[in-house]
Parts: C-alpha cells; sequence; structure tokens
C-alpha cells in the first residue's frame, strides 16, 4: 500500500508542470474560441444571454428603466448635415433579471406637441462594453462606446456623487447611417427595477457608473425644440 501511495505521488508531482500549461492553454483557447468560431453567428439581439461577468449584468440592470432629457439629432441629408433639437426619453427593458440584452422604445417629443416612438432592441457586448442599439423596423444601428469620451463617442451611466443621482448621456454613433444622437438623461424610474410577469427584481445600491463618457451637459435645452423622423 505504501509503494501503491508513493508511486501516486510521483506521478502527480510529474504531471503538474503539465497541467499547469495545459490549463494555461485552455484558457487562451478558450477565449479564442468564446469570442471566435460563434461569437459572429450569435443573436445578440434576441437571443437572451448573460455571457461575460457580473459587472456586465450589473450595467444592463443599471441602464434597465426609463431615462428622460434632452437630445440633438446630427444627421446628414443629400450630402447635407443637418441638426435638429428634442426631448428625449429611453425606455430600456431587459428581457431577463441576467440578461445583457432586451427591447425598448424612444418617444421624441417637439414643442408643437408632435411625438414620435420608435422601438429598438439592444444589447452590452461582452467584448467591449459597448452598447448596441438597431431600431425597429428600419434596421437603423447605433454604437454608444464605451471607452470613448469626447463629443463624437462616448457615454456615462450610472450614479453622479454631484448630482446624487443616475444619469445617462454620451453620443450615439450611426454603423449604417450618418447621424449623430447626443443625449443628456435623468433616470425617472427606480434603479434596477424590472417587473416582466412574476419576475421582479430591485436593486438600490448606488455609487457604480459606467463607460469614460462626461457627465457635463452635452445638450442646450433652450433651443426650439423639432422633431427627427427616422
Amino acid at each position: 500500500m505504501k509503494r501503491i501511495y508513493t508511486f501516486l505521488t510521483m506521478f502527480m508531482l510529474a504531471l503538474m508542470p503539465a497541467m499547469m500549461t495545459s490549463c494555461d492553454t485552455d484558457d487562451d483557447y478558450w477565449y479564442d474560441d468564446y469570442y471566435g468560431e460563434w461569437y459572429d453567428e450569435y443573436d445578440w439581439y434576441n437571443d437572451p444571454f448573460d455571457h461575460g461577468n457580473n459587472q456586465l449584468v450589473s450595467m444592463a440592470r443599471t441602464l434597465n428603466g426609463t431615462w428622460t432629457g434632452d437630445a440633438k439629432s446630427d444627421f446628414k441629408e443629400d450630402g447635407q448635415w443637418y441638426t435638429a433639437y428634442f426631448d428625449v426619453e429611453f425606455t430600456f427593458t431587459q428581457y431577463t433579471s441576467m440578461s445583457c440584452n432586451g427591447t425598448g422604445y424612444e418617444t421624441d417629443y417637439a414643442d408643437n406637441g408632435e411625438t414620435n416612438v420608435s422601438r429598438f432592441k439592444w444589447y452590452i457586448d461582452p467584448r467591449t462594453g459597448n452598447i448596441n442599439i438597431e431600431y425597429i423596423p428600419s434596421g437603423s444601428r447605433y454604437l454608444l462606446d464605451a471607452n470613448g469620451n469626447s463629443d463624437k463617442s462616448g457615454f456615462f451611466l450610472g450614479w453622479d456623487s454631484k448630482e446624487k443621482q443616475d444619469l445617462f448621456n454620451g453620443v450615439m454613433e450611426g454603423i449604417n447611417v450618418d447621424e449623430y444622437i447626443t443625449f443628456d438623461c435623468e433616470r425617472v424610474t427606480s434603479r434596477g427595477t424590472r417587473a416582466l410577469g412574476s419576475d421582479f427584481v430591485q436593486t438600490t445600491s448606488q455609487g457604480k457608473s459606467y463607460g469614460k463618457g462626461f457627465t457635463l451637459k452635452r445638450v442646450e435645452n433652450n433651443v426650439p425644440k423639432t422633431l427627427r423622423r427616422r
């Protein structure tokens, strides 16, 4: 029996370098495979997912809810750039309490009482933390860059310690359209609250924020408001 234990100990010691090497290799392969073979084929907009980490889920729960504020659209038509200002309300809804994607709608308001409601789908990219939005049925796609911090790119999402409230502001960069939507919003629903049937989750923690954008006012709120039709 002692001889067997000795043999097993020596065998395990001999395997340790190989096991450690194999572990490193598996990690690299898992990463390449995780974001390589199936990433481009996955239906990020429509298939509920929680790929990534707890911070991504926390970010999705922070985004979940209704935001209202000011917005402007810089868009190109017939080779010319135009600007339209409007009041805006965004509502984001997760597919499930753990999903990093979902549906939503945007309501634009003009001074003359006109409104325009646009439905969309959204997801948080598990590789980058970017927020991707696709409007229905136009198929217009926009990107909110988690690493952008200029007037033409980036966003801030979450708790602002100076304003003592949740803010969501930034720039939606058109992917397949010539448009930049700049917005400056504050939360009008409880943080992390979602209700879909019997599924109800509420998180009241404060202090977390996402994105590298600035929390400064991005949009003038004392200009005439008109609608930009999609």
